[in-house]
């Protein structure tokens, strides 16, 4: 009997606790709750330049405006003047061996000096506006561009002497041809070596940024 009574008892007390009323939450500080978790942050990892494909990377040179050398007129004015001078004295040398007549070597020389003083400006005010053969790191004209003017300044002034020996001697086209041919070759590596002389000048030279421009 005690231990029916017990066990009524028991049954009683679990049903009793099993339809308690539910016990309000209690709400939670916000000092108490959780903070969240911090984004992970990814390890900065260090480029190494040891490879030879890293090293190319590494080592690229930065993007950066190119510049333009460009030549002030005041420059070609004095190289042309300067060349004239130059030039001068060998055509006269040379007109006095081959006609040996004073006249006609003055003759020669002031033609070439009246013609070929504008030219050699207006080639150089050209030549300015050709890119080709500028040493932009240097700012210096290349070698193989100081080459190409000769060449290229040869061929006209040479037509140009021919035609004036020809004419300023009565018609002697022997003369006049080795009057030509003798400055041709001598002219043609004077002027190289002027050129290379003027390349190493940096006066009236003008740097220009082609991004600004």
């Amino acid at each position: 009997m005690l231990r029916a009574s017990l066990l009524i008892s028991l049954s009683l007390l679990a049903l009793t606790n099993g339809f308690a009323p539910l016990q309000p939450r209690l709400a939670v500080p916000a000092s108490a709750r959780l903070a969240p978790r911090p984004a992970a942050q990814l390890p900065i990892v260090q480029r190494s330049c040891s490879s030879p494909a890293a090293s190319r990377v590494c080592h690229a040179p930065a993007m950066m405006s190119e510049a333009a050398v460009t030549e002030t007129s005041a420059r070609s004015a004095v190289k042309a003047v300067g060349w004239r001078f130059t030039a001068g004295v060998v055509t006269a040398c040379t007109s006095l061996f081959f006609t040996g007549s004073l006249a006609t070597m003055y003759a020669i020389v002031g033609w070439d000096l009246f013609s070929k003083s504008i030219t050699m400006f207006i080639g150089e005010r050209l030549w300015n506006n050709v890119d080709w053969g500028k040493d932009k790191d240097a700012q210096g004209d290349s070698a193989q561009r100081s080459l190409a003017k000769a060449i290229a300044w040869r061929i006209f002034a040479a037509t140009n002497t021919f035609f004036a020996a020809a004419v300023l001697s009565k018609g002697s086209a022997g003369a006049a041809g080795k009057i030509a041919g003798s400055d041709s070759v001598i002219k043609t590596f004077l002027f190289f070596f002027y050129e290379r002389a003027w390349a190493k000048v940096p006066w009236g030279k003008v740097v220009v940024d082609e991004a600004s421009a």
